[in-house]
């Protein structure tokens, strides 16, 4: 394969990803919780949806299916477009510039056998919570974090707001 142009580094500090907020029949969001994860000088816990970092020549939806079979091992319905958050952070000396797209998908199946435990991701524990839940514990990590990338509530907000969820 081929340098991947979309994943931030030292030389190239911008990053491309997707996102996913997958709901199942009651209207619950997947989610990733990272227990006693090290994050910067702290352990934390705290809550991500799905986001997959985009390959060269694989196409958004691509890298979305991709994303949610590796991370959570679902396979779901795209539904919408949800928008974008932009983010900055350091990481090994450079300040990243990422952003994520966001997608609406609709729960299919699941098969924890797909995921890849060889990313981090493949390793948290999966939990469907409600957005009501999730929103101010992102807000939170956040805050507490210090990094943009690690709060995705304006996303679950925008569910709201559509009445969606």
């Amino acid at each position: 394969m081929s340098k991947n142009y979309f994943i931030g580094n030292n030389e190239h500090p911008q990053h491309l990803s997707v996102g996913a907020v997958v709901l199942n029949n009651k209207n619950e969001i997947c989610i990733h919780h990272f227990l006693n994860y090290p994050l910067q000088d702290k352990v934390v816990d705290f809550y991500l949806l799905m986001r997959e970092t985009v390959n060269p020549d694989e196409t958004l939806e691509e890298a979305l299916h991709r994303g949610l079979e590796e991370e959570f091992g679902i396979k779901a319905i795209l539904i919408d477009y949800l928008g974008s958050i932009k983010s900055k952070f350091p990481s090994n000396g450079t300040m990243i510039e990422k952003t994520t797209i966001y997608f609406l998908c609709r729960y299919q199946s699941q098969d924890l056998n797909l995921r890849d435990i060889n990313d981090v991701e493949g390793k948290t524990k999966i939990e469907w919570q409600s957005a009501d839940f999730l929103i101010p514990k992102m807000k939170e990590q956040g805050k507490k974090s210090g990094r943009s990338d690690i709060d995705e509530s304006d996303v679950l907000k925008r569910l709201k707001k559509l009445k969606i969820i």
